[in-house]
């Protein structure tokens, strides 16, 4: 299994702060009990110029748990929040913008390895509890033409090592030129603790908070949730790729390194990577585009009543440790590899329940699990076409075989697939009431020389 192709962004950082210069604080904005401020904000801030920095002059003058309201209107400047409990709101997404006009490096990626790489933020959370950023649209287009290469990494709203909400937000145009678009630097939304360079895991884990925000325009992921320590729940929001591009392999959200993704009620759109080293075999070398990856995620991750389309790998998770995953109530429509993959680790345990995977336009291969235990039921796969070859041509040997050796059977055919690697470990899978309709073949299982699947129907 080539870990690479299934595009896992590990992003590297380092951070110089701006500063900011000082001016003064009642020409930028009015404190609560002013003519020009709400009951509800300690501080509004209404407009501002590009010398002001007015967002971030409040933000440094505010008090743990103040609430800084922002009008409607630009503000053009980078933001960074390090006081606990602080509110940033706007006054909705179509009214407030921070959308600086270039981009300076503003902190240190603590998961990067020495010499750490620079990472540029628009909006950055650190070492902090409880901000809430709200209402308002982070809009990095313009600030993109600052980017000049694959460093510093590029990031629209970015919690590091700090808990904290996102909600009724918009992050766009994290999206480099068309002649830097392969880099892997470019996160819309990146969340993290730092484990790989502090080998830190926070207990209890930070909680971030990500809720009823769109995120578009992105050049590698939508929403990035890493590292052991960190619980990132998803809800009620939306990420649209680019579509097909030969350039990037994009994942619209990913849960990876050890880090707990609670998604539910998400919609995952338009990533599809088309470029010459492109695969839609989980087997093969090269590399793919996924909706949802989970990439040794931790255990206890869910994702529910979501819908993923238009991507080679709608739901993708790939472990080399014991973990346990549930995926239920999802919908995917246009997958072109395949709708959920779990790829497990010995002892990994999977329930993949009440999907409804439609591979009308492509005749794709629904669903994959290999290495673990898993039970696969009351989902429904339609539409595997007997001629797709969207997916892995294996050699079928040893104990679960359907034939003999060395018979090479295309299981791309196959509606459900139960694969074991062999080296990996065995396959053990409960299948209970799911439909089929319009499917060449509906289930396969397939056992690679010293590997074994056992099936029990319900």
């Amino acid at each position: 299994m080539n870990a690479t192709k299934m595009s896992s962004s590990r992003v590297w950082a380092t951070i110089a702060l701006v500063a900011f210069a000082a001016v003064g604080v009642s020409a930028l904005f009015s404190i609560a009990g002013t003519a020009h401020a709400t009951p509800t904000c300690n501080l509004s801030v209404n407009s501002e110029n590009l010398a002001n920095n007015a967002v971030q002059t409040a933000i440094n003058s505010a008090n743990p748990g103040w609430r800084i309201c922002l009008g409607a209107g630009s503000f053009p400047e980078q933001i960074k929040i390090s006081t606990s409990g602080i509110t940033l709101v706007g006054a909705g997404p179509a009214l407030t913008t921070i959308d600086p006009p270039t981009i300076n490096t503003t902190t240190v990626d603590w998961d990067s390895s020495s010499p750490q790489t620079p990472l540029a933020a628009v909006v950055l959370v650190a070492n902090t509890t409880g901000v809430t950023v709200s209402g308002l649209t982070v809009n990095a287009s313009a600030a993109a033409s600052s980017i000049g290469g694959c460093t510093p990494d590029f990031v629209g709203v970015d919690f590091q090592n700090s808990s904290g909400t996102l909600t009724r937000a918009k992050v766009t145009g994290v999206e480099l030129p068309p002649s830097l678009l392969g880099c892997q630097n470019q996160l819309a939304v990146y969340v993290y603790t730092g484990w790989f360079s502090t080998s830190f895991t926070p207990s209890p884990a930070l909680h971030v908070t990500i809720s009823k925000t769109v995120v578009s325009a992105y050049g590698k992921n939508g929403i990035t949730c890493d590292d052991p320590g960190l619980l990132c729940t998803l809800t009620g929001d939306t990420t649209i790729g680019l579509g097909g591009t030969s350039a990037t392999a994009q994942n619209g959200i990913q849960i990876a390194y050890g880090a707990v993704g609670q998604l539910a009620n998400d919609k995952v759109l338009a990533d599809n990577y088309t470029g010459g080293g492109s695969t839609l075999d989980w087997y093969g070398t090269g590399y793919q585009a996924s909706g949802i990856l989970l990439y040794n995620a931790g255990s206890g991750t869910t994702i529910s009543h979501s819908t993923v389309g238009t991507s080679p790998n709608a739901i993708a998770d790939f472990e080399t440790t014991p973990s346990t995953v549930f995926i239920t109530n999802n919908l995917v429509t246009g997958a072109m590899g395949y709708g959920i993959i779990v790829n497990g680790a010995p002892g990994s345990t999977a329930l993949i329940e009440n999907n409804t995977i439609n591979a009308a336009a492509t005749g794709a291969p629904g669903i994959l699990v290999d290495n673990g235990t898993f039970n696969v039921s009351k989902n429904i796969i339609s539409h595997v076409s007997n001629a797709g070859t969207n997916g892995a041509s294996q050699v079928v040997c040893g104990t679960g075989s359907y034939l003999s050796c060395p018979t090479t059977m295309s299981i791309s055919t196959a509606a459900i697939q139960a694969v074991s690697e062999g080296a990996g470990g065995p396959t053990s899978v409960t299948l209970f009431g799911n439909i089929f309709h319009a499917d060449a073949l509906s289930f396969a299982a397939v056992a690679m020389p010293t590997g074994s699947v056992s099936v029990q129907w319900v």
